[in-house]
């Protein structure tokens, strides 16, 4: 194989590489349950009284739950690792959604994002 075509298939096979590594189960397996004892910003409410809490939309409708938190190490939560029933147009499956995609209303999640941006978001396979 002369010099160049080898050059180009290796430019190549490093691009399918880098396209991998971006794929939301690759990204999954470098986050971690995070302890409950984590101290969630901004809410400032330790993880696990956060787990299992349900979730909303704006209008009052339940849409899911907390299955757990999530982050780069066991003490920094940078994800909600959510439940969605298959209700309002969010899909039935787990979903990795960021924590300043939620407030905390009266006890409540409340969720900012559309059911077509939380498509766009990697699932999470616990």
């Amino acid at each position: 194989m002369p010099l160049n075509a080898f050059r180009s298939t290796a430019i190549a096979l490093a691009a399918g590489v880098g396209a991998f590594a971006a794929t939301p189960t690759l990204a999954q397996q470098m986050l971690v349950e995070v302890d409950d004892a984590t101290i969630v910003a901004p809410f400032d409410i330790a993880a696990g009284l956060l787990d299992d809490i349900d979730v909303y939309t704006a209008s009052g409708v339940e849409v899911g739950d907390v299955e757990e938190l999530v982050g780069p190490d066991r003490t920094t939560a940078t994800h909600f690792a959510v439940d969605f029933d298959g209700d309002e147009g969010y899909a039935d499956r787990d979903v990795l959604i960021p924590v300043d995609a939620l407030t905390l209303e009266a006890n409540r999640l409340i969720i900012s994002l559309t059911p077509e941006e939380v498509a766009e978001l990697p699932t999470w396979d616990d």
